[in-house]
């Protein structure tokens, strides 16, 4: 579905980063039907208690300042049924993969779970490499929904035009590892 077909049908909330944020000035202020359109991460919204929203498929290295922005592009959007784990599967140990161009990450995660330590590391990933797999990094939704399960591994306010490959105690204090993995369904 296209972003723009779903804004004129619903009363939308959104999470994400200002442009995204700013979408609910677009959407159908008269609708009954409310729908949650994110840019975050599916960990993060499972904090928030969301386990059905609108993903957008944001094009890769696209900068967007505003929701018209957004808007402008008409990009697609795919509904997501979320489920969180409250456990940690550990039996698979060679169905994990790391997906990361940072180098400092990967470390801390090979630290952390020892489990890691010689999995496979993929800096960019296709559907096929991720097919079946624990994926422990940060890949889009659309992404996402083809693991079998993810665990989210962000760094809190990255900026890597600032930041470029932050390590050391700096990043250990801003590194965030979802407590437990999710499975992502694509619903259309």
């Amino acid at each position: 579905m296209k972003l723009n077909d779903l804004l004129k049908r619903n009363k939308v909330v959104a999470f994400g980063f200002p442009a995204v944020k700013d979408l609910i000035r677009y959407d159908n202020k008269d609708s009954e039907n409310t729908v949650i359109i994110s840019a975050l991460s599916p960990s993060q919204l499972v904090e928030h208690g969301i386990n059905e929203y609108y993903g957008l498929e944001l094009p890769r290295d696209t900068v967007f300042e505003t929701g018209l922005d957004i808007i402008k592009s008409n990009i697609n959007v795919y509904k997501y049924c979320l489920t969180a784990l409250e456990i940690y599967p550990l039996d698979n140990r060679n169905d994990f993969i790391i997906v990361s161009r940072h180098k400092g990450t990967i470390q801390i995660l090979k630290e952390e779970f020892p489990f890691l330590k010689d999995v496979p590391i993929f800096e960019r990933v296709e559907s096929s490499d991720i097919k079946g797999k624990h994926v422990f990094g940060t890949l889009p939704h659309h992404m996402i929904a083809d693991c079998d399960l993810y665990t989210s591994v962000s760094i809190k306010g990255f900026d890597y035009n600032k930041d470029g490959d932050l390590n050391g105690s700096e990043l250990k204090e801003r590194i965030q590892i979802a407590e437990y993995p999710i499975m992502l369904e694509k619903l259309n």
